[in-house]
């Protein structure tokens, strides 16, 4: 039996599949377990979300799935129950009037959100996989910050992080980080969350829906300017928020040194600053030197060097309280690559130093001087 299959199974025998919103969660044991418990989510309604030849198709994750065959990974973490989000749960983010949208557009077919632009599509299934997504979302952190997994990784489709309260764009449905982290402060009294996000477009959701929250903190490292236009340095909250907005943004060929020296130079220091009690990464692979979508040069071992970054972070801040959750990646290969590497960082295995694909053959360009001034303007130096 597939890796796959046998979590899946291990999955329905916890009646996760189909599980209620009230279901109580159920946890497995790794069957191979490392340095680290690793909890993962996926279900079957994250493929029913799909567009034939659209970037952000389900085969996004059957990619995924066949290299975290081939290198054995389903083995080695521990599957955390699935379920919807509730409608209430729905409203930590979102008008309730654009989840009856969502519902309605749906149920009706689907069809593009936005018949204009045309990037984001809903079909039959969108508005159960995309429930889906934000309720595994909260149990999967949930999970984490009880301690019944060390760390997470929630394989998610839709995606959330550019959802807006009352709109649909950039391939995002609801904003499942946002739903996370509030269900955090609801459920158990969390104080302070911080969404670190590393995809190569900005999160304008993530940062419109806590703009004025400062108790959530936006941090984002992106290409700039490009789509969604969004994500400029000088914006850093508003209404008593100033601060907790952290854009790190750069022009073409970035690429490992950029994200890992900002990481080191404002991410950590304002990281430090806030005190998170819980961080979540929105972890998007299109930065990738391979990626069509983008202009950004990172390798596999520059995201999992990011990562093991990430993982310092909480280890040192939050008692290791930490998760992730798919964000881009449009290019197969890479994105398989990219999102198995980044489960061998959580698991602590030493596969995390390989680099798979290679490094960019284009030279990185130097933004010593960018990060220079963003360490200036976000820590007041």
């Amino acid at each position: 039996m597939s890796g796959r299959r046998a979590f899946i199974k291990q999955l329905a025998a916890f009646g996760a599949l189909g599980a209620t919103a009230f279901s109580p969660i159920s946890y497995g044991k790794p069957a191979r377990p490392g340095d680290y418990s690793v909890g993962v989510v996926l279900d079957p309604l994250f493929l029913k979300h799909d567009l034939p030849k659209h970037p952000e198709t389900a085969q996004r994750l059957v990619a995924i799935n066949d290299e975290m065959e081939r290198q054995k990974i389903w083995e080695q973490l521990t599957p955390v129950d699935t379920r919807m989000a509730t409608q209430e749960e729905l409203r930590f983010a979102h008008q309730q009037n654009y989840i009856d949208e969502i519902e309605i557009l749906s149920k009706g077919g689907g069809g593009f959100y936005d018949a204009y632009n045309q990037d984001t599509y809903l079909n039959h299934a969108t508005f159960d996989a995309a429930k889906m997504a934000a309720g595994s979302n909260i149990n999967l952190n949930l999970a984490v910050y009880d301690r019944k997994v060390d760390r997470g990784f929630a394989l998610l489709r839709p995606p959330g992080h550019h959802a807006l309260t009352n709109k649909a764009m950039g391939f995002c449905i609801f904003n499942s980080d946002i739903i996370a982290a509030r269900a955090l402060q609801k459920y158990r009294d969390v104080e302070r969350v911080a969404i670190i996000d590393f995809d190569v477009h900005h999160g304008n959701g993530t940062q419109d829906l806590v703009a004025d929250d400062p108790s959530i903190m936006a941090i984002s490292i992106h290409q700039h300017p490009y789509w969604p236009m969004t994500g400029g340095a000088k914006f850093t909250g508003k209404d008593g928020a100033e601060g907790t907005v952290v854009n790190c943004p750069f022009q073409k060929k970035a690429g490992n040194t950029t994200y890992l020296s900002v990481y080191d130079e404002v991410i950590q220091p304002k990281l430090e600053a806030f005190k998170p009690d819980h961080i979540i990464v929105f972890a998007g692979y299109d930065a990738h030197w391979q990626d069509p979508l983008a202009e950004h040069q990172l390798s596999v071992v520059g995201f999992n060097q990011l990562v093991e970054k990430c993982l310092n972070s909480a280890d040192t801040l939050c008692k290791g309280r930490i998760s992730f959750s798919l964000g881009g990646g449009y290019n197969l290969e890479p994105l398989a690559h990219c999102t198995v590497g980044t489960f061998h960082t959580l698991l602590n295995n030493p596969e995390k130093r390989l680099n798979p694909l290679g490094e960019s053959p284009m030279p990185e360009a130097d933004y010593s001087q960018t990060i220079q001034k963003l360490a200036q303007h976000h820590l007041k130096t």
